[in-house]
């Protein structure tokens, strides 16, 4: 009997376990189905917006491009903040670093900044390339490889609903033999 109880208890906390760790995907890839889905929760005012960026650079053998923009209620997805507080709100930064270098590129959009029109400066969400599935892999870029996904920064409801203009700073350190390092300051507006 003290087996099967034993037993319970430990496939319970596996199972618990697994829940608390368990990816999350934050990207939205359709519009309409966000807005549908968000008009179709009423319990708190959903915020979402979105909004196409066109941000190419190419320099030292990488290019650098940032897509799109996103705010979005991420609530239900138990992220934590770099304080250790409850994420409601995050701004997702779609981008991706080709490297045509002979080595290695260095990158950790993760680690960059959002700077708001009012002069606020928000982290970047640290850790998220761990825990969200299609979020942006901090790290290292090989020579021929390409790496894409999404930045996450947490906004209060505040700054989620009065965001309008912004800008995502961050540095590719290049796969030449210069180690060159690009800081890129890219334009967000709403």
């Amino acid at each position: 009997m003290k087996r099967i109880v034993g037993l319970t208890i430990s496939l319970l906390l596996i199972f618990t376990l697994a829940a608390c760790t368990e990816d999350v995907t934050v990207g939205s890839g359709d519009s309409s189905a966000s807005q549908t889905e968000s008009s179709s929760k009423a319990s708190k005012e959903k915020i979402h917006k979105q909004t196409k960026l066109d941000f190419t650079n190419t320099a030292a053998g990488q290019t650098t491009k940032v897509d799109s923009a996103e705010i979005k209620q991420v609530s239900d997805l138990n992220l934590i903040d770099n304080e250790m507080d409850q994420v409601d709100f995050v701004l997702l930064i779609h981008m991706s670093v080709s490297n045509k270098a002979k080595d290695e590129a260095t990158t950790y959009p993760s680690q960059g900044h959002v700077v708001l029109e009012d002069g606020t400066q928000i982290d970047g969400l640290m850790g998220a390339d761990v825990t969200v599935d299609d979020a942006f892999k901090d790290g290292e870029i090989a020579s021929g490889a390409t790496k894409s996904g999404y930045v996450l920064f947490p906004l209060k409801e505040k700054q989620a609903k009065q965001f309008k203009k912004g800008a995502f700073k961050f540095d590719v350190i290049a796969g030449d033999e210069m180690l060159t390092q690009k800081n890129y300051s890219v334009a967000i507006q709403f």
